[in-house]
């Protein structure tokens, strides 16, 4: 196995910084945190869902890189006792799309350790969260060798009309945008991992995005975000079975807002180039009066919903 690790990695970009929130000076982990990793830009409306669960399955500790946030992001941030907010010197896109920024805060706070490293807008389902903390599942999965979690990014879109679809910081995501697809999804497992395409952005706008990440990761030694956070080192440990579902909400009334602003600031994967299709989409299509979901559209009413469907396979 030891013939798999890497024996060369990337070199960081050693002018990428990034500092603690006045306020929020830093605190050590201990033992029993058990800490996720986050980066956001003007993520508001999904915050308060967001922090509920994760706090919901032992989530103790929140690290996050606030990614000049404007729409009081930052503001709701440094309120929240359990949340470490930290700031950069660069942008997403100078900080190899996230990745320096990930794995300066997993060297910061401690390897050898479990964390979470999701986005603001990905909510993690294990077909346990109702029946184990976090924690616990973690320890599953290490006494079975696994050091890491593959995860298939699930979209999900509303079914009503699309200017009904209104997030407010006061409901749940998927109260809003409830509907994914049963199936559409094609993969296939390569020498770096398991890579997943298809479902709701091909179906809708002709995407071809990798959909397989890994949410829960043992950070060590030999660990780090490689190429992509869809793709971290070592490759081999890429190879668990897919267990984990990561619900991703991307779809609401602004979205077509959303995807526009994305454009302008041009710090996204390959010249923005799912952005452009999502807004030409949004753009062009009427969605006001088209529903987004087809026959094979399943609403999600829970985490039972994804077990009874296939869409998770518990270890």
């Amino acid at each position: 196995m030891l013939s798999l690790l890497p024996n060369k990695r990337k070199q960081r970009d050693p002018n990428v910084r990034i500092w603690p929130a006045k306020n929020k000076n830093h605190t050590p982990l201990s033992e029993n945190d058990f800490p996720l990793i986050f980066v956001v830009h003007n993520g508001r409306p999904l915050l308060p869902s967001f922090l509920d669960h994760y706090r919901s399955i032992g989530v103790t500790r929140f690290l996050c890189v606030d990614d000049v946030s404007k729409d009081g992001t930052r503001e709701y941030l440094l309120k929240q006792e359990d949340v470490d907010v930290y700031f950069s010197n660069v942008r997403y896109k100078a900080a190899a799309r996230s990745k320096t920024w990930r794995e300066l805060l997993a060297e910061k706070y401690g390897k050898n350790r479990w964390y979470l490293n999701v986005d603001v807008d990905e909510f993690l389902f294990t077909g346990y969260n109702s029946q184990m903390t976090i924690s616990q599942y973690a320890k599953v999965l290490y006494n079975r060798g696994v050091f890491r979690l593959p995860a298939a990014m699930i979209d999900m879109v509303p079914g009503q009309n699309l200017a009904e679809a209104v997030l407010t910081e006061d409901v749940k995501p998927w109260e809003v945008s409830s509907y994914f697809d049963l199936d559409g999804y094609y993969g296939r497992s390569k020498s770096y991992g398991i890579t997943l395409r298809g479902g709701v952005r091909k179906r809708l706008w002709d995407a071809d995005a990798e959909l397989i990440k890994y949410p829960l990761i043992y950070w060590d030694k030999h660990t780090s975000m490689g190429s992509s956070v869809h793709l971290p080192l070592p490759f081999y440990r890429n190879h668990a079975p897919v267990c984990g579902v990561l619900l991703h909400f991307k779809i609401f009334s602004d979205v077509e807002t959303i995807t526009e602003q994305a454009l302008k600031t041009g710090q996204y994967f390959h010249d923005n180039r799912e952005y452009k299709l999502m807004y030409n989409y949004f753009k062009t299509t009427d969605t006001d009066n088209k529903k987004l979901v087809y026959d094979r559209s399943i609403k999600f009413e829970g985490e039972e919903t994804l077990v009874q469907n296939g869409m998770i396979r518990k270890y």
